[in-house]
């Protein structure tokens, strides 16, 4: 039976269920980090708001869509990793959805599971210490209920509300892609390679906006307030088509260099 080329549903089962079994204290502790996170974050910032209400940085689920894919393909780190990850019995196509499914998909995963335990959490410490000093506690949102809420609200939310939404959407799914690739494309040390990957690629977008911004408005001191919104507009689509087509491409690479990996060799720039 030529394993590269069948694909199993058994065989792809039983190869995620061995990836969680050997990985999954590594998931609960990325799973605490991030709850750890929020929940100090929630707290203080109800705490300073005092009227029930608290502000979470988007941006941030970025970081837990890169950590989290960096721990992807983990075995490809050594020689006997390897040997026992590449002859496994199972396809290559096999042990690259698994490794995206737990490690790409399950991001979003972790963020949900912990911003809600985060959200009750602060709700909870809130109420009983909150009450003493006069602060409110709004009630958990329910992350389920909140999906089309949420995509309703900024279908009809000002421009800039929207331009960060865009942005930190795309910049998630690039990211994480990249970070994806990079466990393969970089299996030692990969999380630290591609930040400064991902440090690069900010500073040129930066670079190339504001060169953008300057052949539209020049040297303007005043801009009106609807030619900024349109601008940002357009920054913003302009950046998520990138993202989307970016984070395409990483995955395409990913599996192209999958299935390039052979059992005994890695260079020493990998």
């Amino acid at each position: 039976m030529n394993t590269n080329q069948i694909f199993s549903w058994n065989r792809f089962t039983a190869t995620l269920r061995k990836e969680v079994a050997e990985n999954w204290r590594t998931l609960i502790l990325i799973t605490l980090g991030v709850y750890l996170y929020y929940c100090i974050a929630m707290i203080i910032s109800n705490l300073v708001s005092k009227s029930g209400s608290y502000n979470i940085n988007p941006l941030f689920f970025s970081l837990i869509a890169a950590i989290t894919a960096g721990f992807a393909f983990n075995n490809l780190k050594t020689r006997q990793g390897r040997v026992a990850l590449l002859s496994s019995p199972s396809s290559s196509a096999e042990k690259f959805i698994t490794n995206f499914l737990i490690y790409f998909i399950g991001a979003f995963v972790i963020f949900a599971v912990s911003f809600q335990l985060a959200d009750i959490t602060r709700y909870i410490i809130i109420s009983i210490f909150g009450s003493k000093t006069g602060i409110a506690a709004t009630a958990p949102v329910n992350l389920v209920d909140n999906f089309h809420t949420i995509s309703r609200h900024l279908s009809d939310t000002n421009p800039i509300d929207k331009t960060i939404a865009m942005i930190a959407l795309g910049e998630t799914l690039g990211i994480g892609a990249l970070f994806f690739m990079g466990s393969v494309l970089w299996p030692r040390r990969s999380t630290l390679k591609m930040a400064v990957v991902v440090l690069g690629i900010t500073i040129l977008k930066i670079a190339a906006f504001g060169s953008y911004y300057y052949t539209k408005f020049g040297n303007s001191d005043y801009v009106p307030h609807s030619m900024r919104a349109y601008f940002a507009n357009q920054v913003a689509t302009i950046d998520l088509w990138f993202d989307v087509v970016f984070y395409t491409l990483c995955l395409v690479l990913a599996w192209l260099i999958f299935k390039q990996k052979d059992v005994i060799t890695l260079k020493w720039w990998k």
